[in-house]
């Protein structure tokens, strides 16, 4: 009984040539029938996108909507469209999208198309016009159009007559016309008679509709009546809340009025003790006055006996009586605090004063997930392969990422850690992957629950493992899955913590270089520095370390593993920077606008940047390093000033004046990253003295050390891009970083400056900073395209050197390794094996007595 005239949105996609619409009118549900009159048409011809006569007929429903307007005729125009576009998806199945063809949307109607426009897609629907057929607007018109015959509506259904505009035939303006007789009308009849003749459109879909509820069976919509907010679930629980309140405030009032103010009020006295106090949870004295006052470095070590890494546990330990050594003056003074997933929030909350290691990425240093907060990673010492081991064919399909076929039963145990899981989750579906504690996947190994074994190798060396590879049980994977840098972790944003950072820094450059330059364990000196009133106060001594404890080569053999490797006659790639991990972030402010030091940069128009070239090594503005050096400064302002490469201020300088530094530059490049300590025997730092310099990332390595006129072989000093030292604002030193990394990420991966548009988004600094790796790739490309040209417009007296990026997916050892050539001392080959051109291989536990 509903007069429909106006179908108005088409809120889902019709399926493939559907014959059925359901349509919501105002107080009525409606089945919208596209009915075929005049001759039979093949339904696989007249659907030419869809299937056939099975798939027309089992077609699902499409839900649309339709409003009722009494005497709207003045909307036909779109009726006629919006018919067209139901017959267009009744008989298209190239587009299954709901609004593909402008028939969908959200919040609005259908506006009057052009009469020839529909006509046009009306017309498109049929056959080719013939010469026999005369043109649409030739035709004449019917007073209205045929029912729908009676078995075609289903039992006691009532016909509506039509869809007014759905058939070019009949008028837009005329309105849906019954004969309550059910007389066929004149024109009808010639139109009937024209179909039969073939003088009508063959095959043409006339649009009937008819109520729902004479057809049970069908799936339909459910309507459900909106009631007011009140009388709702949730209006009569807020009405509730609202009265428990209001009573609550009655009963307060009451007891406040009811009190005598003539009885005295109770006074709480302070009570003092002589006990001691706990201390707060945050001091915000520097960190170095913190831990001297203390008498002890507490670190975060590895829980060795959840993991099982033994090994790495004895190192970490290590290395942590070497912090102590160097703040304190006794190698002793430790507290080793076992930390598990709760690393960085036990490190958050003072917990602890360091971590003793963790792999270092991006994502962790800028908004560490399970914190939210950044953090400081320092120099990285040691660089630890992930590695498939076990069954070796299923090694095998694991390296070849193959879960078919003869590797349908592959099951891989990998270690849990935030940066394992990533990589084998990009690489696995979930049903292939078990993640836990490395005991519990040894022994999954083992019992034959998977079999390939994900993790460090270092978790690996040591283990029962290691047995089970030298008797040829197990193998393991020939490259390396990727490569963790691990680092010691240090927190951010409090006074004293930048300071704290760098004297972790300088005690692993004193360890390198000390393992360089030939010195060593020496108890007696470790002695007198105990026996030293002094100690744990002053300047610091990096020399302690190496005499209580070993450089760094003696701990890694006593510790970690007694392998070494090396090539002596050749440079080895030593440029590196940390995997990136996720680079979302909603939240992350845009430190183009948060950052004081980056808004004062903003303000002024320009970047200004100040490159060292250092007069002992004879560097000119044609040197490799000075030019590498003016490619990163214009990086920077370009990613800072959003392209534009122009907004920098280089000036070359050749001496070094502290008292003026940092104040004449923003950026400063060419220094040494260890500029504040002292060269050995002295090797120190003073407190009282602290750097104004903050490294932010190391760009060059020169060839060979230097040390008071004696050349040493092995990586000489790292020339780094630095910025003021400021414990509250770091924002332009990780930007520094981030467009070093942007090169060297782009190199590891294959990308450059053709390709840059590869390279990911990146939000962890804001949504002003999101396309800056794009834009530094783009502008000075890869890190060896950088270094290319460089070396191509230099004076040729620089070579490459060491200056070549260490990749992820690489040939792996069995064992952790010392890379003895990056010290310059590696073991005469006499006492080695060659393992490959020029690559040798030893065992220092196989070294022959040196006293004998």
């Amino acid at each position: 009984q509903t007069k429909l005239t106006r179908v108005n949105n088409i809120t889902a996609p019709m399926p493939s040539a559907s014959p059925f619409v359901v349509a919501r009118a105002r107080k009525a549900f409606c089945i919208v029938r596209m009915e075929e009159t005049g001759p039979t048409v093949d339904r696989e011809e007249a659907a030419p996108h869809g299937g056939g006569v099975g798939e027309f007929r089992e077609s699902s429903l499409a839900l649309g909507a339709a409003d009722t307007y009494e005497g709207e005729t003045a909307d036909a125009y779109a009726v006629a469209a919006q018919a067209a576009k139901l017959r267009r998806f009744a008989t298209s199945a190239a587009d299954d999208r709901a609004g593909s063809d402008g028939g969908s949307s959200d919040d609005g109607g259908v506006k009057p198309p052009d009469v020839a426009s529909a006509a046009s897609s009306l017309s498109s629907l049929g056959p080719e016009p013939t010469s026999d057929t005369p043109p649409l607007h030739d035709r004449p018109e019917p007073s209205y159009l045929l029912p729908p015959p009676a078995s075609s509506l289903g039992v006691g259904a009532h016909a509506i007559a039509g869809i007014n505009a759905t058939d070019p035939r009949t008028s837009a303006a005329a309105d849906i016309n019954t004969d309550p007789a059910g007389v066929t009308s004149p024109a009808a009849a010639a139109w009937a008679t024209a179909d039969a003749t073939g003088g009508g459109d063959e095959g043409f879909r006339e649009v009937h509709a008819y109520p729902v509820e004479d057809t049970p069976d069908l799936p339909v919509a459910q309507v459900e009546e909106m009631k007011p907010w009140l009388r709702r679930r949730e209006g009569k629980l807020a009405a509730l809340a609202v009265g428990l309140l209001l009573a609550a405030l009655a009963v307060i009032l009451g007891v406040f009025l009811t009190m005598d103010p003539s009885e005295p009020v109770p006074v709480v006295e302070e009570m003092t003790s002589d006990a001691p106090t706990v201390s707060p949870t945050l001091d915000p004295r520097p960190l170095l006055t913190v831990v001297r006052e203390r008498g002890s470095v507490r670190c975060g070590v590895e829980d060795t006996v959840a993991t099982g890494a033994v090994q790495f546990g004895k190192f970490a330990a290590d290395l942590c009586r070497s912090v102590a050594a160097a703040v304190l003056g006794d190698p002793n003074a430790t507290q080793l605090v076992p930390v598990g997933k709760d690393r960085y929030q036990v490190l958050n909350d003072h917990g602890v004063d360091l971590l003793t290691g963790d792999a270092w990425t991006v994502e962790k240093a800028m908004r560490e997930p399970t914190t939210g907060s950044t953090f400081n990673f320092g120099r990285t010492y040691y660089r630890a392969s992930i590695v498939y081991v076990g069954v070796k064919n299923y090694v095998e399909c694991a390296m070849s990422e193959k879960r078919y076929d003869d590797c349908g039963g592959l099951a891989i145990c990998a270690f849990d850690s935030v940066d394992i899981r990533d990589l084998m989750t990009s690489l696995f579906p979930d049903s292939f992957l078990q993640f836990d504690a490395f005991p519990v996947i040894e022994a999954a190994l083992h019992n034959g629950t998977c079999n390939v074994l994900v993790s460090d190798d270092y978790q690996i060396y040591g283990s029962e493992l290691q047995a089970d590879l030298n008797n040829g049980t197990y193998v393991m994977s020939d490259f390396r899955l990727s490569l963790n840098r691990i680092s010691m972790v240090t927190r951010t944003g409090n006074a004293g913590d930048q300071e704290w950072s760098d004297v972790l820094s300088g005690l692993f450059a004193g360890m390198f270089r000390a393992t360089q330059i030939g010195l060593g364990l020496d108890p007696a000196a470790c002695q007198k520095t105990l026996e030293d009133p002094r100690r744990g106060s002053g300047p610091i001594s990096f020399l302690d370390p190496v005499n209580c404890v070993g450089n760094y080569a003696e701990i890694f053999g006593r510790s970690l593993s007694t392998k070494i490797l090396g090539t002596p006659k050749a440079y080895t790639q030593a440029i590196d920077a940390p995997n990136l991990g996720s680079l979302r972030c909603r939240d992350c402010e845009n430190v183009l606008l948060s950052s004081p030091t980056l808004r004062e940069i903003v303000d002024r128009g320009g970047l200004r940047c100040g490159i060292y070239m250092d007069q002992e090594r004879n560097y000119t503005k044609m040197s490799l390093p000075v030019l590498m050096a003016e490619t990163y400064c214009t990086a920077v302002a370009a990613t800072i000033f959003q392209g534009d490469p122009g907004a920098v201020n280089i000036t070359h300088f050749t001496e070094i004046d502290a008292s003026v530094f940092p104040d004449d530059f923003d950026v400063v490049a060419g220094v040494s990253g260890t500029i504040s300590l002292d060269g050995p025997p002295n090797l120190s730092y003073d407190p009282e003295e602290p750097s104004p310099w903050w490294r932010a990332t190391v760009y060059f390595l020169e060839d060979k050390y230097y040390l008071d006129g004696v050349e040493y072989n092995g990586i000489g000093k790292d020339l780094v891009l630095a910025t003021k030292s400021d414990d509250e604002d770091d924002s332009l030193a990780r930007l520094v970083l981030m467009v070093y990394i942007a090169t060297v990420h782009a190199q590891r991966i294959g990308i450059g400056r053709s390709t840059s548009h590869e390279m990911p988004l990146f939000h962890l600094l804001g949504d002003g900073l999101s396309f800056m790796l794009k834009d530094v790739v783009a502008l000075v490309g890869n890190y060896d395209e950088v270094l290319a040209e460089s070396l191509r417009a230099s004076d040729g007296q620089i070579e490459k050197g060491w200056n070549g990026v260490v990749q992820n997916f690489a040939l792996t050892t069995r064992a952790p390794m010392l890379r003895c050539s990056l010290y310059g001392n590696c073991p005469p080959e006499v006492l080695g094996r060659e393992v490959g051109p020029g690559i040798y291989m030893w065992d220092s536990s196989e070294f022959p007595d040196e006293s004998e």
